[in-house]
């Protein structure tokens, strides 16, 4: 599948160069269809893995992109959702929305995002500010929202049930099949926010969300993030319009960071119980994760000169927690997206402590089980798990750091990985 993709773009390239190669100008350089042919962003897999979506650039105006769909099997890809059908005319892009879409590269407008939710029911596409939810039952699009005020970091929850999404600094629950709004909190604003990542979570951490969902869509944590100590910083913003000065509050080095805090919101009663995140609040919330049977929350808790990491196991119905793992460095700890809570109620983490990034599978407790990876090189990143043959995937440079090929492990029980791509290039997948 990888191969046969990465020669269709090959010849589309090929083929638009040969078509402009003989009267090749700047407007024609910035113009479109771009130089460089197709290209595709959002690369995901379907919950059943039948079907492959993407988002894809329109051959007429390369800045507006529309959600594609294709069989894994084989047949013509598809254009799922179109954009223009989608977008409000004159309707301006809040400010927060600007902000993640920097943050992450993004460059368009259109689909620039969207999510399968776990069952593999629903597609969950943001386009501008407002909320569309795709059905694939009826192969309809249903539009969820319509105000003038943007929905962030929208999401479907892992059983389908909700659509959830931070209007307003607050975050807000609907029930994907339809009906009313539910307002998880009521009195955040710019200064103090629910559900939102702070500047150096996004920016630093890449960490771009505020708040998860519990697996059984019973409980959600969310963070509470006051930034009143923050310095304000003014901060030239220039683009093609012309410049202004924007005041923004801005962590500086050495001065006050905004204090994060984390809850956790129960359905059931409507009730919010605090995680003990320990009496230190000058540290980072770097990651957060639900076991997979939703009794436990597992949180990284970073120190702030960054050269210790705490994983913390917490109990969602008290919001008490406990150290289970720690990783430290004389220089610096490098996070990742590694951490993998299994079925069985184990985990696999990755961790540097023998010089060379390595994967590890824990007890749920924390307590060792085996180290699953070895070697005078290290593990780039997990790409994905199989739990019925317990074998991870993962990214890393072998046999040479001019190459990444993917490869396959068990992790229960030792085994040499087997490389899974060939040829040289520098390979990623989405397992």
């Amino acid at each position: 599948m990888l191969k046969l993709i990465a020669a269709l773009l090959g010849a589309a390239v090929m083929a638009t160069g040969a078509a402009y190669a003989d009267k090749l100008t700047l407007d024609r350089v910035f113009s479109d269809p771009p130089l460089s042919g197709p290209g595709a962003k959002g690369v995901r897999l379907s919950p059943d893995g039948n079907s492959v979506t993407w988002i894809k650039p329109r051959v007429e105006n390369s800045s507006i992109t529309d959600l594609w769909i294709a069989d894994v099997a084989g047949g013509e890809p598809r254009r799922l959702i179109d954009a223009m059908a989608l977008i409000a005319k004159d309707r301006p892009v809040s400010e927060e929305e600007k902000t993640r879409r920097e943050r992450q590269g993004i460059q368009t407008s259109g689909v620039v995002d969207y999510q399968w939710d776990e069952q593999g029911k629903f597609i969950l596409v943001p386009v501008e500010g407002d909320l569309w939810l795709y059905t694939l039952a009826s192969n309809a699009t249903r539009r969820l929202t319509e105000t003038s005020a943007g929905e962030i970091d929208a999401k479907v929850s892992p059983r389908g049930g909700y659509v959830s999404f931070v209007r307003n600094d607050n975050l807000v629950i609907m029930p994907a099949a339809g009906g009313a709004e539910v307002k998880i909190t009521t009195d955040g604003s710019e200064l103090k926010s629910w559900a939102t990542a702070e500047y150096i979570a996004q920016e630093e951490m890449s960490r771009y969300t505020g708040y998860w969902w519990s697996p059984d869509d019973t409980r959600i944590a969310l963070t509470h993030v006051d930034q009143t100590t923050v310095d304000v910083v003014p901060r030239p913003d220039v683009n093609a319009t012309g410049a202004v000065v924007v005041n923004q509050r801005y962590p500086r080095v050495g001065r006050p960071n905004a204090v994060v805090e984390l809850w956790i919101h129960s359905l059931k009663d409507g009730k919010k119980i605090k995680v003990d995140l320990g009496a230190n609040t000058d540290i980072y919330l770097a990651r957060v994760a639900w076991a997979r049977d939703g009794k436990s929350l597992y949180v990284q808790r970073e120190a702030r000169d960054q050269r210790k990491l705490d994983l913390l196991q917490v109990d969602p119905a008290t919001g008490k927690s406990k150290v289970i793992l720690t990783e430290t460095s004389p220089h610096w700890i490098e996070l990742t997206d590694d951490f993998r809570p299994l079925r069985s109620g184990n985990f696999l983490w990755s961790s540097e402590r023998s010089g060379y990034r390595h994967l590890y599978l824990y007890r749920g407790n924390g307590e060792p089980i085996r180290q699953v990876t070895s070697g005078d090189w290290p593990v780039d990143e997990i790409s994905g798990v199989d739990e019925e043959a317990r074998t991870v995937f993962f990214g890393a440079s072998l046999s040479s750091p001019l190459e990444r090929h993917l490869y396959e492990v068990s992790f229960g029980a030792p085994k040499a990985p087997r490389q899974l791509t060939s040829g040289q290039g520098w390979w990623t997948g989405e397992v």
